[in-house]
């Protein structure tokens, strides 16, 4: 089997890999639904001049990722391992208490997926005391072990 040549685009099979640093441009939902320009400056990838294929490796990746979270004015994946800490829970606790996976949480943690606006919302919100009492309460009656989740509400007519 002959060797394959290291800068060969994977893509085309053809076209040399060349080293670009610079502005990287992708266009991506914004925030308020229409397409938008992201520009991230500053990263390192490699281009196929042949198919124009681009590839990242995982500082070109993370470095657009955090970027693009930026731009959808999401918490990043620091600021929500920060809001866990601050809160003194471990990321099971954590799922627990938001009512969603492990594998979930982990990953806005980590920065491979983002959480959709809803999420980062409900994130938001934990800053509050009673949001994190009003959680805390729906675990333990989801759990079996509270009576009831709050007094009854009265329905008032328009």
């Amino acid at each position: 089997m002959p060797k394959r040549k290291h800068n060969v685009c994977p893509a085309c099979g053809v076209g040399d890999l060349e080293k670009v640093t610079g502005e990287f441009k992708t266009q991506i939902e914004g925030p308020d639904g229409h397409s938008m320009i992201l520009a991230v400056p500053d990263v390192t990838w490699r281009h196929c001049a042949s198919c124009s294929e681009d590839l990242l490796d995982h500082n070109a990746s993370e470095a657009i990722s955090r970027a693009h979270r930026a731009a959808l004015r999401l918490l990043g994946a620091e600021e929500i391992r920060s809001v866990r800490q601050r809160l003194g829970k471990t990321q099971a606790q954590m799922c627990e208490l938001l009512g969603i996976g492990e594998k979930t949480y982990s990953r806005w943690e980590s920065g491979t997926h983002f959480q959709s606006e809803a999420f980062d919302r409900y994130l938001r919100l934990l800053q509050v005391p009673e949001v994190l009492d009003a959680l805390n309460e729906i675990r333990r009656y989801k759990q079996g072990s509270a009576e009831s989740l709050a007094p009854e509400f009265e329905y008032v007519e328009d």
